[in-house]
């Protein structure tokens, strides 16, 4: 497997091949917490490379949120499954998980 060091990171992973899953997708998410005005923190999804890097509000490292969507017969449509510090970790995950390569995106990925 190839070497996926921590950066600003969106993908999805579709979870074709097992029909007796209730998940449709794994979707990968870079987060962080920030600073909240009463000292506090706020989990904020980062949706632009900029903020990865370049966040004063930021309390400590960026990390990597695993959500699956379920399939469209279910009331609820997403649910969280893990958080890892190391994408590398989350990745092996999802492919472990869906049994398929995860897509990298340019953009956060629609849940």
């Amino acid at each position: 497997m190839a070497s996926y060091p921590n950066r600003f990171f969106h993908g999805f992973c579709p979870n074709i091949g097992n029909s007796k899953s209730h998940f449709s997708k794994y979707i990968i998410e870079t987060a962080h917490d920030i600073s909240d005005y009463e000292g506090g923190t706020i989990l904020e999804t980062i949706t632009k490379m900029e903020d990865y890097y370049f966040n004063e509000e930021r309390v400590g490292e960026p990390f990597y949120l695993i959500h699956a969507t379920l399939k469209p017969d279910f009331k609820q449509n997403v649910k969280f499954i893990a958080a890892f510090e190391n994408l590398k970790q989350a990745i092996e995950l999802v492919q472990h998980l869906s049994g398929n390569e995860i897509v990298e995106t340019e953009v956060p990925v629609y849940r």
